[in-house]
């Protein structure tokens, strides 16, 4: 598909407003998230929520690719999950494929936990979308998939990069 040409691309403020916008709304979302997590009385925090979420999601993660998911430190992440499985919401399993590595895995109790987080998620998501039609909100769909799926691309275009930097040591331009 090629790279738009210039005549193509937003002007410069545009961008700056893309960039503030999506980053009010995330925090919005994540304030508001916060909120109703607290006043739902479910009982978990918001780490707590991302993990049981990503976990639900993916399932058997090993805590690396579960600190990257939900951009948590690997310490951190640990304790939280010490945490967790103390409260019975999640278990680590040793990894079949790899002796050093253990699989997070949500429990019954963290499972019966979904459809509550659930209702305060779409409270939250109808709270945000007033006013946006099923049509508008398919665009906003489609295109903020169009985003993420550019956005991968050039994570992956960056780790060839990288890989090919340090077998040759060149600067990674990090």
């Amino acid at each position: 598909m090629g790279h738009p040409t210039d005549k193509d691309q937003p002007k410069e403020d545009h961008l700056r407003e893309l960039g503030w916008t999506l980053h009010d709304v995330f925090r919005l979302l994540q304030r508001n998230w916060h909120r109703r997590l607290r006043d739902s009385g479910i009982g978990i925090s918001p780490a707590q929520s991302r993990v049981l979420a990503e976990v639900h999601r993916q399932g058997g993660l090993t805590q690396t690719a579960l600190a990257d998911s939900v951009e948590m430190e690997k310490a951190p992440l640990g304790r939280l999950l010490d945490r967790m499985e103390e409260l019975g919401l999640v278990e680590r399993k040793p990894d079949p494929d790899d002796r050093r590595a253990r699989l997070v895995f949500h429990t019954a109790k963290a499972e019966s936990m979904d459809e509550p987080m659930w209702d305060v998620a779409r409270g939250m998501f109808e709270a945000a979308l007033t006013g946006i039609s099923p049509a508008e909100y398919e665009t906003l769909l489609s295109l903020l998939d169009r985003m993420k799926q550019n956005m991968l691309a050039e994570e992956a275009r960056d780790a060839v990069l990288r890989r090919a930097n340090d077998t040759t040591g060149a600067p990674s331009g990090d």
